[in-house]
């Protein structure tokens, strides 16, 4: 491991540059929640296509878990094992969710990019939670609470192939590893075009602002090197509308690197990238309320900096298969050690009664 990304597993044990905002659960399977106090893993029975699966789920520390060849099964992608940095990595929907133990300790990492999931080592087998499958692998649930037993299936998802491209960057006395989505397999290449073209933009930007740096600030060296990196995690690819968040990691031998993280929502048919005010189907009324709403939790956390006076014109956000997510960058107006305050509603908390998300920006369905 090289020694920025140590340094970045340091900081993942902190809790520092993950989202300090609440993870995400499918709301059908809250009901397998059970309190935290427990200790010891009761046993769940996993189903699908009708057919019960024979691996087993766990209930544990208030989450549902499910071990990573079920995952394997049910999204219908791949598992593989690399012996020599100790990890696993399933593939599917678009994202590659590799479970690192080189530390000793499960380190859960997406297409380079580090979310807010936690990995279990049970009894020899690793586990995700069930909301991790949902969120970034594809597989939604049904709980049934008398039997115990957690149904799963594929969500389905629209027809388009997120893959990683890089940018091959050489710079004496830096480590760089850029990686960042490019889309295929759209009906309008237009679309396609056009959503490939903002994200290849920004990590050129992002590349030659590392390079005027690097120039300027002079002073590297092979025991202490600067350090890029860019990565990204698909969050949602339903109902014609693509979701990612793009993140990049800069470290100038200071105290400390530096990370920065953009949100994507792109209407597929046409390749236009939606703002929150389209998530929001421009109601304004609900841009007053979800302002309102930021700035209360905002300040209740601790770190506040203080200067929030409502959402940004050009807000930060991401979207998930249950709803938004609103968040800062680092030092906006938290300290560094509180990570990216992350705000999360849901969709029916934002939009009016009957309102599909995303009804009002795409035409697929």
């Amino acid at each position: 491991m090289t020694s920025w990304k140590k340094w970045t597993s340091a900081l993942l044990a902190a809790g520092i540059i993950v989202g300090s905002g609440s993870v995400w659960q499918d709301s059908s399977v809250q009901a397998a929640s059970v309190s935290s106090k427990v200790t010891t893993p009761a046993e769940v029975t996993l189903k699908s296509g009708g057919k019960t699966l024979t691996q087993k789920g766990l209930l544990q520390g208030g989450s549902t878990w499910v071990s990573l060849t079920a995952v394997k099964d049910v999204a219908g992608g791949t598992l593989k094992y690399d012996a020599k940095t100790k990890s696993y990595t399933v593939t599917a929907a678009n994202n590659a969710m590799t479970v690192s133990l080189m530390d000793g300790q499960p380190n859960v990492y997406i297409n380079g990019y580090y979310p807010q999931v936690e990995a279990k080592l049970i009894e020899g087998r690793l586990y995700i939670p069930f909301s991790a499958m949902r969120d970034y692998l594809g597989v939604q649930g049904n709980w049934d609470g008398k039997n115990k037993t957690l149904t799963l299936s594929k969500v389905k998802q629209n027809n388009v192939k997120i893959k990683a491209a890089t940018v091959s960057v050489t710079v004496k006395n830096a480590e760089v590893d850029v990686q960042y989505p490019q889309v295929s397999g759209l009906a309008s290449k237009e679309a396609e075009a056009a959503i490939n073209k903002v994200l290849k933009d920004e990590v050129d930007a992002y590349v030659a602002a590392f390079k005027k740096q690097t120039s300027e600030f002079g002073g590297a060296t092979a025991n202490r090197p600067y350090a890029f990196e860019s990565s990204y995690v698909v969050t949602y690819n339903e109902k014609g509308v693509l979701g990612l968040i793009t993140q990049r990691y800069e470290d100038y031998a200071g105290a400390h690197g530096m990370t920065y993280r953009t949100g994507h929502t792109f209407a597929l048919d046409t390749g236009k990238e939606l703002t929150l005010d389209d998530v929001l189907q421009n109601n304004k009324t609900m841009r007053e309320t979800l302002s309102k709403k930021v700035g209360e939790q905002l300040k209740a956390r601790g770190g506040y900096l203080d200067g929030y006076k409502g959402l940004n014109k050009d807000q930060d956000f991401y979207v998930t298969p249950t709803g938004v997510v609103v968040f800062f960058q680092l030092y906006e107006y938290t300290a560094y050690a509180e990570g990216f305050p992350e705000m999360p509603f849901t969709y029916k908390e934002l939009l009016p009664k009957g309102t599909e998300p995303f009804g009002n920006v795409t035409g697929s369905k």
